[in-house]
């Protein structure tokens, strides 16, 4: 048997012993003798490199490269598993239509690499979105229909996606034409698994996650979306956690959650904990949208430990369904969100006075005579900085509170990153990228011994070995980065 081949075998036979999908690999157990289902994919079948397209299975071996001519279709009761250092090098707007299963394995020193042709990063501050190839869209995205049980991608760079889809390429059930996510997922039985990986660029949502679960962990966004999107969209029935992820230069929101487009009885439920959020929000053109974390349309969940700077707001929870500035804001779940020890920090009076999210309309009355904004956020004692005292006496969630001791807080609480810019020294939508920056905590920052452990994650999907999500706990210290190590690995 050719070594290329022993590798393929080895790897499916190691999935054997993580009994943890059972897609993957089922058994019964008689008297005597235990009889295994043949894996999805069979030992020695490997995907050979050069140019490919059309329906592909089996494996994309270690250090090879795949040159993607046409769009790949991974079908129905089929898997792809990529190995560590594969490079998919994209020569036109193609996508991968996961029908079946993806496994893209990479390890943090050889990482599988999706890019287009010859894409170069131009990470220069101030550079103009409109020469950016970041923003452009020159490839697809991955794409997986309803019939995609696992789409688990692990240290892998996913840069320069988000073109649309063209009314000339196969149907994706739930997906339309001019749609442009870089990862789009809709199973609600389903289980995607996102781990320490990168995803540079975009022009909408750099994830929708429609339906399914869901783990996404340790991961680096940046320069998510052009003139709208958010970097982790989940949208009716998704169910998971979220946390320890680097979020830099979104569009709108690094994670959103909103339970629109529900198409079962699964109610969105949302842990976003230990993130890092960096100027964010500066790019959407649609007025009063969130900037950093979002919680809408009968979503639910928890928000602890959230590291948010310089973003154009804060966190947001929608707490009453009205219009506001042309936008329908249709209240979130707000009887099952819990959140607090959120680290917010801007450079200026105008991002402290968004700290919790503005959007009066005092036309609009709650009990009592009470107005309401359509906003839900408050304020908490274990904030940092905890401005509870600094709110006026009629303050409620959504309304002004500007003040000149709530002003004095610009510039103050500085987090301390390694090695980041504070204050900036040019706008903050600016630096969009993290190329050059260290976003891990100095010793002294306020931001150590501050978070909340006291909560579980939600675990939905499968956990441990190469093909399980590797969950981390929620941490002592705000953001997506802990004194002890743990935490955001890049």
């Amino acid at each position: 048997m050719k070594q290329s081949k022993k590798r393929s075998l080895k790897i499916v036979l190691t999935s054997f012993s993580l009994l943890l999908l059972a897609s993957i690999v089922m058994f019964s157990c008689k008297k005597t003798s235990t009889t295994v289902q043949a894996p999805y994919v069979p030992g020695g079948v490997t995907v050979q490199p050069g140019n490919i397209n059309g329906s592909i299975k089996g494996t994309m071996e270690s250090n090879q490269t795949y040159n993607v001519t046409g769009d790949v279709i991974i079908n129905a009761g089929d898997s792809l598993i990529i190995q560590p250092g594969a490079k998919i090098i994209f020569q036109g707007a193609y996508n991968f239509f996961v029908k079946g299963n993806l496994f893209s394995l990479g390890s943090s020193s050889a990482p599988v690499i999706f890019t287009f042709n010859n894409a170069q990063k131009i990470d220069n501050p101030g550079e103009p979105e409109a020469s950016d190839p970041a923003y452009v869209g020159l490839w697809g995205g991955l794409w997986a229909d309803t019939s995609c049980q696992n789409l688990v991608i692990k240290w892998t760079h996913i840069d320069f996606g988000g073109a649309p889809i063209s009314a000339a390429q196969p149907p994706i059930a739930g997906a339309s034409t001019g749609d442009s996510y870089n990862i789009f997922f809709q199973n609600p039985n389903g289980n995607f698994i996102l781990e320490d990986s990168w995803l540079y660029g975009g022009t909408d949502d750099a994830i929708r996650l429609k339906s399914g679960h869901f783990s996404v962990m340790r991961n680096t966004f940046e320069k998510g979306g052009g003139t709208g999107g958010d970097l982790m969209n989940v949208k009716g029935g998704g169910v998971g956690d979220c946390a320890y992820n680097l979020y830099v230069g979104c569009a709108c929101n690094g994670p959103k959650a909103s339970d629109k487009g529900q198409p079962g009885s699964q109610q969105t439920n949302c842990n976003f904990y230990n993130n890092t959020v960096v100027n964010s929000g500066y790019r959407m053109v649609e007025l009063g949208r969130g900037g950093s974390i979002n919680y809408e349309e009968g979503a639910k969940g928890m928000a602890y430990n959230n590291l948010i700077v310089n973003c154009r707001f804060g966190l947001r929870i929608v707490g009453a369904t009205q219009s506001y500035l042309g936008n329908s804001l249709v209240v979130a779940d707000t009887a099952h969100i819990k959140y607090g020890n959120t680290f917010n920090y801007s450079d200026s009076t105008a991002g402290v006075n968004q700290f919790y999210p503005v959007t009066p309309d005092t036309s609009a009355v709650g009990a009592g005579g009470v107005p309401t904004s359509g906003l839900w956020t408050r304020p908490q004692s274990t904030d940092i900085p905890n401005m509870v005292a600094l709110m006026p006496s009629n303050y409620y969630p959504g309304a002004p509170y500007e003040s000149s001791a709530v002003d004095a807080l610009a510039g103050q609480n500085n987090p301390m990153f390694v090695n980041f810019p504070l204050p900036e020294a040019a706008t903050p939508a600016s630096i969009a990228y993290a190329s050059g920056y260290d976003f891990h905590l100095q010793s002294g920052s306020p931001a150590i011994g501050k978070g909340y452990t006291g909560f579980q994650p939600i675990a939905s999907v499968p956990q441990g070995g190469q093909y399980g999500a590797n969950i981390t706990a929620p941490g002592a210290d705000i953001g997506a980065y802990q004194s002890n190590g743990t935490g955001n690995q890049h």
